[in-house]
């Protein structure tokens, strides 16, 4: 759970290589979320990818805290 903290932490403050990490972590969950009839929907792949990284800018770190 730290990596990913300090992945979110680092993409926060516009590390690009740190947002992609995080995608890619998450991408088979992103997938499986947008088939639809099992078919993959690209357009709500897509979608879903804006609003992980829009989760990720937006995820409040401090309740993380020690």
């Amino acid at each position: 759970m730290p990596e990913i903290l300090d992945l979110i932490e680092a993409a926060q403050h516009g590390n690009e290589r740190a947002m992609e990490t995080l995608i890619r972590q998450f991408e088979p969950l992103i997938i499986k979320k947008s088939c639809l009839f099992g078919k993959l929907d690209e357009d709500c792949r897509q979608h879903l990818t804006l609003e992980f990284i829009l989760a990720v800018q937006n995820f409040d770190l401090k309740r993380f805290e020690k």
